[in-house]
């Protein structure tokens, strides 16, 4: 992960060639990058700040076998109107 300090320290060269830039697109570049920089910082601090953390619970195993295994072995829904086992079967 990239620190703050990082992306401050690039900020600032961002900001230092968009002072000293020689035309308006090079400094249009510039600012573009440092606010592109502004949402990364904001978006690491938002998600570092903001995210919960959940308990992790330990669930047995045993249940989802169970019911995945009944499943298998019961038998194709059948409907009258339907035109036979397969789903392309209109």
């Amino acid at each position: 992960m990239i620190s703050s300090d990082q992306l401050l320290k690039e900020m600032e060269q961002q900001v230092r060639l968009a002072k000293h830039a020689a035309n308006e697109q090079t400094r249009r570049e510039a600012v573009y990058a440092v606010r592109a920089l502004c949402n990364v910082l904001l978006s690491d601090n938002a998600s570092a700040v903001n995210t919960p953390t959940i308990p992790v619970a330990s669930f047995d195993s045993a249940p989802s076998t169970t019911k995945m295994i009944s499943t298998l072995q019961e038998q194709p829904l059948r409907e009258e109107d339907a035109n036979g086992e397969s789903l392309f079967d209109f």
